[in-house]
């Protein structure tokens, strides 16, 4: 996953190291940058492309889901756009604080 992150120029390594850094403030990380880098532009949602095609269901599903699934696709990029890594890392060490009260 590391690697990945790297080529997507979302992380600084170096050889023999094992200290990766940001290559950029979390502030300026979408959650979509990450979820596009480690998911090499894989969907969501899949469609079962082995269903009978005799059948009303298996026949049909595909083209019935095929618009439905982008519409979701589309959402949760545009949602994970909005999100930043700095949001995250402050959720997570808030949540951390709050457990030592």
């Amino acid at each position: 996953m590391m690697a990945k992150l790297v080529k997507a120029g979302l992380l600084n390594s170096q050889p023999g190291k094992v200290a990766p850094t940001l290559a950029k403030s979390p502030k300026y990380i979408t959650l979509l940058d990450i979820y596009r880098a480690v998911e090499d532009n894989h969907n969501l949602l899949h469609i079962d492309e082995k269903t009978n095609p005799l059948c009303i269901v298996g026949g049909n599903i595909q083209d019935t889901l095929n618009g439905i699934y982008s519409s979701v696709q589309k959402d949760a990029e545009t949602s994970m756009a909005k999100h930043t890594l700095a949001e995250i890392i402050d959720d997570i060490l808030l949540r951390e604080k709050a457990k030592k009260r």
